[in-house]
């Protein structure tokens, strides 16, 4: 796991690449790599690659740039798992290495087979490849999106990095609002890709890769997760046996390591079945877990601990206070890049931190299951309801677009934007609303009178017209899921608060076979009767504590509203009152409704917190600012 930077002026008559900026660019991500560093211009001065490195796979060796037989220059952020299988082959066929690492075998893959490499490899990643016989940089990240990669063109020059602040630190580049993406962050909690909350800054899509040569950046698609809308036609029985053969094989391949490695610990059935998968592999794991005082209702701690005890883990645990969540939030704007709008953020970085003091590098982590195998309870509750919302997608359009004004959007704006999404005739994915709907949209912008219902992502298309209205909502969920809330909030969290600790997170549940196969898995081995996850559950139910499986799901949260109504909300009352807030948002609004929480602990949800998140990284980003003066008070009247 690493981080990388480039520079490629392709359209400029006299390139000029500074190395300075260079470095500058790669050091911004130190935490990325603290093991290594190296960069590299070229003789003509037209591209440049850095790199910082975490030392996981052959700690000696490996340093990047890494140069390969034609010239090609490769630097690599990653883990390909099936790298060792991929070696075997190519020294049959008389490649020489002169590394252990994986990265090199990028370099010899492409060298054979060109842009096709990506088709063998099997593992989480982002690369920038110069080929100097095509005069191409190639770029690219993995079928998931675990790893990110972003890209900018400045007066011809294409910038590309692993975070968005090594971006920043060109001087061509401006830190601006993408005022146009506003809206999506506040409906997905993210901004979807290709676009970024910064004006004129890219991310590359799951399973894209690009190409930049003299005459311009070129963005393609290699993998798609889904394929057809078609649900598989397996009986349960073998879907059991190959869920738990290819995860098995996932988390074999996730071992590989030559440092330890660990496991982001709940007690749920997720983390505790890869700790009772690693069990039969190794014993002694350590795990982490982390919760909070002064809310039981999110603290996992004792689930956790008991199924460390019951499997024979290393047991860590660590607490957060409000007073370390203000006071770590300058650390979490800064490590974000752009806004994430999941307060999640927070405990995520104290247990990644916790890993990385008992000197544990790598962890493994649960991410993806619930996608996979339907588990959360808002799909549960969706499903629940089906028969009138099935009733109502069968009523005559003219009368079903009139159906979301019998509810009041301002008593039930979530309901009624569950009816605005039938009276479209196709129910929106189980899982929107995530952020903000579009009524708190409407008040919450300045500008917001013409939101989409969803805006930043649209349904595929059917398969068909014949598609049942039940098998078109479990798509769409799943194509909503694997688009934007997986891989550019769920996934960027966790990249962004290991890595900000230089810990690289693994998530086995993601593996790309195991997802192509799971995805198409017909809905009612997902879930039934209320429960989700039933071949999962079915897959590894021998090895799994009974009383784990047969607990109701949790969720990973921190108490935000609590906290906002105590010294956190005194810190949003000081951003109200900055420049961000007047140009873009309804500060009276706003300032409502942190008086109505603030009076009590049953006032309806509304994002203050997405909306404090924006402001900080405003402040920080945007404006230059600071945050410490907006957070002094606070922690003063806390340690008081």
């Amino acid at each position: 796991m690493c981080g990388f930077a480039g520079i490629y002026e392709f359209a400029r008559r006299t390139p000029a690449v500074e190395m300075s900026v260079l470095i500058d660019m790669r050091d911004s991500m130190v935490h990325r790599g603290p093991d290594g560093a190296g960069a590299w211009v070229s003789q003509d001065r037209r591209i440049g690659l850095a790199h910082r490195r975490l030392a996981i796979v052959d700690p000696d060796h490996g340093s990047q740039p890494m140069f390969g037989p034609s010239g090609e220059c490769l630097v690599f952020n990653g883990e390909i798992y099936n790298y060792q299988r991929l070696r075997s082959k190519l020294e049959r066929d008389g490649v020489q290495f002169a590394t252990d690492c994986d990265t090199e075998v990028i370099l010899h893959l492409y060298a054979r087979k060109g842009l096709d490499c990506l088709a063998d490899l099997d593992g989480m990643f982002a690369f920038a490849l110069w080929d100097p016989v095509r005069e191409c940089l190639f770029f690219a990240r993995d079928r998931i999106g675990e790893k990110p990669l972003y890209w900018t063109v400045q007066n011809g020059r294409l910038l590309v990095a692993s975070e968005i602040k090594a971006l920043l630190k060109d001087p061509t580049v401006t830190a601006a609002v993408n005022e146009g993406a506003l809206e999506s962050y506040f409906a997905h909690l993210v901004v979807p890709a290709p676009q970024t909350l910064f004006a004129g800054i890219y991310k590359l899509e799951p399973g894209t890769y690009g190409l930049c040569d003299r005459e311009g950046v070129r963005v393609s698609r290699y993998w798609t997760t889904g394929g057809d809308r078609r649900w598989r036609s397996d009986s349960l029985e073998q879907s059991t046996l190959e869920v738990r053969r290819l995860l098995e094989r996932s988390v074999e391949d996730r071992l590989m390591s030559d440092v330890r490695v660990g496991i982001l610990l709940s007690g749920g059935v997720d983390s505790t079945t890869l700790l009772a998968l690693l069990r039969e592999r190794a014993h002694g794991f350590a795990t982490f877990s982390v919760g909070f005082s002064d809310q039981p209702g999110l603290d996992e701690r004792g689930e956790a601990r008991r199924a460390a005890r019951e499997l024979g883990s290393d047991h860590h645990e660590v607490e957060v206070s409000q007073n370390q969540a203000i006071a770590f939030l300058p650390e979490l704007i800064h490590h974000q890049d752009e806004p994430l709008g999941d307060p999640v953020c927070v405990p995520l970085s104290f247990v990644c931190k916790l890993a990385r003091d008992a000197g544990v590098k790598v962890v493994l982590a649960g991410e993806g299951a619930d996608e996979l195998f339907w588990g959360y309870p808002a799909y549960r509750q969706v499903l629940a309801q089906w028969k009138w919302r099935q009733a109502i997608l069968r009523l005559p359009p003219g009368l079903r677009r009139r159906v979301p004004s019998v509810v009041s959007a301002e008593r039930h704006p979530f309901f009624h934007e569950t009816l605005e999404g039938l009276a479209t005739g196709r129910a929106l994915p189980m899982h929107v609303p995530l952020g903000a709907s579009r009524h708190h949209r409407r008040m919450l912008l300045r500008h917001g009178e013409n939101q989409a219902l969803c805006p930043g992502w649209a349904p595929g298309q059917r398969d068909n017209d014949l598609e049942r209205p039940l098998d078109t909502l479990g798509f769409d969920t799943q194509e909503y899921e694997f688009a934007i809330r997986l891989p550019e909030l769920l996934l960027m969290r966790i990249d962004r608060f290991s890595m900000a600790h230089s810990v690289e997170a693994r998530v086995p549940f993601l593996a790309p076979e195991l997802v192509r196969y799971a995805y198409a898995l017909p809905p009612e081995q997902k879930m039934r009767d209320g429960v989700g996850k039933i071949v999962l559950r079915q897959a590894i139910a021998d090895i799994v504590p009974e009383w784990v499986l047969a607990r109701p799901k949790q969720g990973f949260g921190a108490p935000m509203n609590r906290w906002l109504a105590s010294h956190l909300g005194d810190v949003l009352e000081r951003m109200l009152s900055g420049p961000a807030a007047a140009r873009y948002l309804n500060r009276d609004v706003l300032e409502r409704r942190l008086r109505i929480l603030r009076s009590s602990s049953k006032a309806p949800a509304f994002p203050l917190w997405p909306v404090l998140n924006f402001l900080l990284w405003h402040r920080l980003w945007i404006e230059g600012e600071s945050l410490e003066p907006v957070l002094g008070p606070p922690l003063e009247a806390l340690s008081s």
